[in-house]
């Protein structure tokens, strides 16, 4: 089969339907690309960027769409991660990166103001509810004034579907705590934020509607929405 013929296929009635057939098996891909849309389309530009428990998913791997001059990653040092996640390479295109080994949630070590743009990626949610809390305080004062804090993490409304058959628990073992969408705003303009935009990443339009988890919408939903109550995960884009 030629590329030509594999085009026409994938986009056959008979393709759709034998991907939405193995959505199941694939659906962690088809959330990381829509997590990769989302980073490419929604955040801003930066020149000092502090990237809060990023270090194996750096932002210029992650298709973020602008040049920097600084990214400081804020991870846990090398022995209190997962062994699949050790190994850490800082080759960026443009701009000067380190990888500072702390407590995301603890930012003493850096100074008021001292950066344009906070990312957290998928990361606060791997914390207890008080120390991601904190973290947003912390995320605010490191922030110049008209600087972003951006993060993404997984929508508890749709996750309690997803293992409401599975084990009722959240998605992954490292989870302390996933949000709904109101519960994370309240967090995030009780630590001082207006909140600029919020959008949902993955949208899930059959399992939102219904109460039953579709992985169909996996490759039926849009990448991105305005909704952010139908998707698989939150996005807020946060300015002080």
């Amino acid at each position: 089969m030629d590329v030509s013929e594999a085009v026409q296929l994938t986009c056959s009635a008979q393709g759709l339907g034998a991907i939405i057939d193995q959505a199941m098996d694939h659906h962690l891909q088809y959330l990381h690309r829509a997590r990769l849309v989302a980073i490419r389309r929604l955040l801003p530009p930066a020149s000092r960027i502090l990237d809060l428990g990023g270090a194996n998913a750096p932002l210029y791997r992650m298709s973020y769409a602008h040049k920097f001059d600084e990214l400081v990653m804020v991870d846990l040092p090398p022995e209190n991660r997962h062994s699949d996640y050790r190994d850490v390479e800082v080759t960026a295109p443009y701009g000067h990166v380190v990888i500072h080994y702390g407590d995301m949630t603890q930012l003493d070590e850096f100074a008021t103001g001292s950066f344009d743009l906070v990312w957290s990626g998928q990361s606060i949610e791997h914390v207890p509810l008080e120390n991601a809390r904190r973290m947003c305080r912390e995320a605010h004062r490191v922030l110049a004034d008209g600087g972003h804090f951006c993060l993404d993490t997984p929508n508890r409304a749709i996750t309690k579907i997803h293992t409401a058959n599975w084990h009722g628990g959240f998605i992954h073992p490292e989870h302390h705590h996933e949000f709904h969408a109101d519960e994370l705003r309240k967090i995030l303009t009780s630590s001082g934020f207006r909140i600029k935009r919020e959008a949902g990443i993955c949208e899930m339009p059959d399992t939102h509607a219904s109460g039953e988890f579709h992985y169909s919408d996996f490759v039926l939903g849009n990448p991105i929405t305005d909704d952010i109550q139908r998707a698989y995960a939150l996005y807020f884009d946060c300015v002080k």
